[in-house]
């Protein structure tokens, strides 16, 4: 598929059902689904070919409703239990997995002080069902991302209507449902979930990005979008900390977590099946060699060390929820920067990391068949989601100072 800027068709719906079972059934499940990506992947992220069929797969196996909580008919999944099967997917492939982060992260605001309770009521059952959540958060304008262009109001009418045009809206050419954040008739942030294919809105597969390619996070544009009451959720006054946005940023240390096992699966196939040792090497074979092995060996290490740095703060935001501590801006704050911490060192490993594949062979494990540069290109492209050198002042702030961090979708 080539970038276009013109408008797409919303996806087919599913037809079939999402799996049940148990958190561990659940898992397993996707075992198969990531060895296929892991073959698809290559070519897939080199064409630019947009995985329905994946995501369609992925909704089978029931791991979309992992955090549905048993109350709601769902497995109740922990966060560290999502975010194991993003590092899965995203080992099998990042793009796939970066596009359900909103999916998930809706999942994951239900459950912070953002929502109440007649938001869990009215969702989490139609996540359980099988509805894929996307995304439309960030206007093109401003001096920062913001929500400030786009507009819900009423008509003479009294019919609420939304307007506006998001320039990133991740996931979206995937999902059922889009949250779209926007501003009220009073100035307030607000969050509407309308159907992908409902009148007046336009898709676009524009994202034309050097790395994660294929995460369906082209533009949308809201033209006189009818909004019913029930669809517009809680407003947000924009200066309370809420666990919610700290996982959608752990999230995206998971999805690099998983591209630094993908780095490691590579380097491995790669000695096993075309590498030759350096003309001058001491060793045979590039498989004896002892700096392709160490260059292998520092790979998997990146990928334990950043695994377990991610998963630990998973535990983090496992415990604030269920000690039912949502509201307790003190705790909230220490999830937000220990996550911090952990994206800052996770993503940064893993870029690394996916440059030193490069030391396991010559110039041919540049050729484009293998397409190994793009687990550089993706890792790079997910850090600049979030200014890692924020991650570290806000640490250092909260450290030194015990000043809390932004209070935003962006940290």
């Amino acid at each position: 598929m080539t970038v276009t800027r013109e408008p797409v068709s919303p996806r087919e719906p599913f037809t079939t059902e999402p799996l049940s079972g148990s958190v561990d059934e659940r898992l397993t499940r996707l075992a198969e689904v990531v060895e296929s990506l892991r073959s698809d992947d290559p070519a897939a992220e080199r064409d630019r070919v947009l995985q329905y069929e994946a995501v369609g797969a992925i909704r089978r196996t029931g791991a979309l409703a992992l955090r549905v909580p048993t109350e709601f008919g769902g497995p109740g999944g922990k966060a560290r239990d999502v975010l194991s099967a993003v590092i899965q997917i995203a080992r099998g492939s990042s793009n796939v997995a970066q596009a359900l982060r909103s999916h998930f992260g809706f999942s994951e605001r239900l459950l912070s002080n953002r929502a109440i309770p007649a938001e869990r009521v009215e969702w989490f059952p139609r996540v359980n069902s099988g509805i894929v959540v996307g995304n439309a958060i960030t206007d093109a304008a401003g001096r920062a991302p913001s929500s400030a262009d786009t507009k819900v109001l009423p008509d003479t009418a009294g019919v609420l209507r939304l307007n506006g045009y998001k320039f990133y809206s991740t996931g979206t050419l995937f999902a059922d449902v889009i949250a779209v954040s926007a501003t009220d008739a009073e100035g307030r942030d607000v969050q509407v979930i309308i159907p992908a294919d409902r009148t007046g809105v336009e898709l676009f597969d524009d994202w034309d990005g050097f790395g994660q390619r294929t995460t369906a996070s082209g533009g949308t544009r809201f033209t006189e979008v009818e909004v019913r009451p029930e669809e517009v959720v809680t407003v947000s006054e924009g200066n309370t900390l809420g666990h919610g946005t700290g996982f959608l940023q752990l999230y995206l240390a998971a999805v690099a977590v998983g591209i630094a096992y993908a780095v490691l699966d590579d380097a491995v196939d790669y000695v096993h099946t075309k590498a030759r040792p350096a003309a001058h090497s001491v060793a045979d074979s590039a498989a004896t060699d002892p700096f392709v092995l160490q260059a292998v060996g520092d790979i998997s290490a990146t990928a334990a060390s950043a695994d377990a740095i991610v998963l630990t703060a998973a535990d983090a935001i496992d415990r604030l929820v269920d000690d039912g501590r949502q509201h307790d801006q003190d705790a909230v704050a220490d999830v937000a920067v220990t996550i911090a911490r952990a994206q800052l060192v996770a993503e940064r490993l893993t870029i690394a990391s996916a440059e030193r594949l490069f030391d396991t062979g010559g110039a041919s494990a540049t050729a484009r068949a293998l397409n190994l540069d793009r687990h550089w290109r993706n890792a790079r492209t997910i850090a600049t989601h979030s200014p890692l050198a924020y991650k570290a002042y806000a640490a250092g702030n909260y450290a030194v100072n015990g000043v809390f961090p932004p209070a935003n979708g962006y940290f």
